[in-house]
């Protein structure tokens, strides 16, 4: 599993987008095979990475596409407090 820090909305939006080309680069796809892979345009993709926003299902479609799956897990901090059995303390 991947865990992202967010850092912001743009920042958690670019840290995912670049596992997701790392993952693509490691399959050896162009950034072009892996929009049209997940049903986007190229520009779409381009876009998304100059800006740092996108949709979430487009997120999810472009990790699909690279055999990534998103996934929400517990803030470290809260976990913690979790398996101490002191979370609501």
């Amino acid at each position: 599993m991947i865990n992202i820090k967010p850092q912001g909305n743009i920042e958690s939006v670019r840290s995912t987008l670049n596992v997701i080309l790392a993952a693509a680069e490691s399959r050896k796809l162009k950034e072009k095979e892996l929009a049209r892979l997940a049903g986007v345009r190229p520009e779409t993709l381009s876009r998304m990475k100059s800006r740092g926003t996108a949709d979430f299902a487009l997120i999810d479609r472009l990790a699909r596409a690279v055999g990534l799956k998103l996934a929400v897990v517990p803030d470290d901090d809260q976990l913690a407090r979790i398996q101490q059995g002191r979370f609501f303390s």
